[in-house]
């Protein structure tokens, strides 16, 4: 492939090899070079061409037409690093970074007034792994809440015949994609229900900021599934038919899920679809709704 061309704070932090102090300019560029424990690239400015290209080749996988400050630290860590675990995780330490830009401005998002509320919005969050009830909750909350229903998983699907995603940007993309939805409705004086895995505890904490910084109420429920075998014949045995997405996951996308998981430590309700009836879990999340 020919090498991009390159923006002038890229060529800017090439000149300085990161020796300098870094400029506004170099946006996240220095935070990611931090993250990867760079502070200075003069070792490979002598040898620019390989530089140049490497960087190139990350511009162009994240679809960028000119190679900017943030390629040219990608672009050091394959080429000193290889393109093993440290380059994975700068991939994706870059998204996160992008990622925690977007969601501060979504929470800077300013409520519109509106003097004829009766109360104030939810937000209704269904959390927890494969298999433990959450959609099927979901979908019976939306007819008596009379709210939109945004699953994490409708919206990759949307997202996966275009090949936008990938290992490093799919989870942070999903979660931009659930905030973007959840202020919208929340702006315009809505309920809206979170549909997602929610195993991560910044993502928990930051739909919750949302809505409270809109003048909303947050609602956060916990699904949990306690007898596994009833877990493992729900998700190997059914087919969602989400357009785009897999029918199911496996079992042991499932255990690696709840690996994963990021204990809930703020207040919120937990159901357990193993032990009580639909009508239960859904009467006791509309209760708690109140």
């Amino acid at each position: 492939m020919d090498d991009l061309p390159l923006h002038p704070s890229a060529e800017e932090l090439l000149a300085s090899g990161l020796a300098a102090p870094a400029r506004p300019e170099h946006g996240i560029a220095a935070e990611l070079a931090a993250r990867a424990g760079l502070t200075d690239l003069t070792g490979l400015t002598a040898q620019r061409a390989v530089l140049v290209t490497a960087a190139s080749a990350e511009a162009e996988r994240l679809g960028d037409v000119v190679v900017r400050p943030e390629h040219v630290v990608l672009g050091w860590v394959r080429a000193v690093r290889g393109r093993g675990g440290a380059l994975d995780v700068a991939r994706e330490q870059l998204q996160e970074l992008m990622a925690d830009r977007a969601h501060a401005e979504y929470e800077a998002v300013r409520p519109i007034p509106r003097p004829d509320a009766v109360r104030r919005p939810r937000t209704v969050l269904l959390a927890g792994v494969p298999g433990t009830g959450k959609s099927t909750l979901a979908e019976a909350l939306a007819w008596r809440l009379t709210a939109p229903v945004f699953s994490m998983d409708w919206q990759l699907g949307a997202l996966l015949p275009f090949s936008a995603l990938r290992s490093d940007n799919a989870t942070h993309l999903g979660e931009l994609n659930l905030t973007a939805s959840v202020a919208r409705q929340l702006h315009l004086g809505l309920d809206v229900i979170i549909d997602a895995t929610g195993h991560r505890r910044e993502a928990r904490r930051r739909w919750r900021s949302v809505t409270e910084r809109l003048g909303g109420v947050f609602v956060g429920v916990e699904c949990v599934c306690s007898d596994e075998e009833v877990q493992r014949r729900r998700v190997e045995g059914r087919a969602r038919g989400i357009p785009g997405w897999p029918p199911t996951v496996s079992w042991d996308h499932v255990l690696r899920m709840k690996r994963k998981w990021e204990s809930w430590d703020e207040p919120h309700l937990v159901v357990d679809s193993a032990t009580e009836p639909p009508e239960a879990v859904l009467r006791r999340v509309l209760d708690h709704c109140q």
